[in-house]
């Protein structure tokens, strides 16, 4: 199922109307982007930071954000489907980049339940995989699914598998705290080699809780 631009401005509107008086202002701080509601009007598709800065303003559930869907008893027979918001971006498995300002490709029903086991399903994303280096683990082609607020234990990591930028780069790889450094590190050897972060340009995106994967 596709996100629905127009429900998504026609409730952004409602917020902003709501909260802030109409203040577009207000938005453009809020998501740190001059003309931000205009911008979606003429085709341009907000990024996943804008996205998660939005639902952290209001309070809102980013299923309702997006297409109108809302748990709870008055959801009826939707209380059943969470849906999740699945990035155009790929994360890179391997050595390749990509831009950072990822676009809603689609959103993606998941059982109400189930999800929330994996965590706050208003916190959760989809991406794609490219590249091997996390192989057998994380093939390329593969979909994971990210928790954005899981990003490490008071900034220090233990080996979980994350999703994180570095530069003009977002990448997946197990992330492991040494000292005042973190090094990052490939399952698959063969694919790519360890090595300490640069964290004067580095962001944790959040930690993989599920992967998915094609057999035919």
């Amino acid at each position: 199922m596709k996100w629905n631009r127009e429900v998504f401005l026609l409730n952004l509107e409602e917020l902003v109307t709501r909260e802030w008086g109409g203040r577009l202002g207000e938005l453009d701080r809020t998501v740190g982007m001059t003309g931000a509601f205009e911008s979606w009007q003429n085709g341009t598709s907000p990024t996943i930071d804008a996205i998660f800065r939005i639902c952290q303003a209001f309070d809102c559930d980013i299923t309702w954000l997006l297409n109108g869907y809302k748990g709870g008893q008055e959801a009826g027979v939707l209380n059943a489907l969470v849906y999740i918001p699945k990035y155009r971006a790929t994360l890179s498995g391997g050595g390749g980049s990509f831009e950072t300002t990822a676009e809603v490709l689609e959103t993606c029903p998941f059982g109400e339940v189930w999800l929330r086991k994996k965590g706050n399903p208003s916190s959760l994303v989809l991406f794609d995989v490219a590249g091997d280096s996390m192989a057998p683990m994380i093939c390329s082609e593969d979909t994971v699914m990210v928790d954005r607020s899981r990003t490490g234990d008071e900034g220090r990591f233990k080996g979980g598998i994350f999703a994180f930028r570095e530069g003009e780069t977002i990448k997946v790889k197990r992330l492991f705290t040494e000292g005042d450094t973190v090094r990052v590190l490939s399952d698959n050897k063969a694919e790519a080699v360890d090595y300490l972060a640069d964290l004067t340009n580095f962001e944790v995106i959040g930690e993989v809780v599920w992967v998915a994967r094609d057999l035919v």
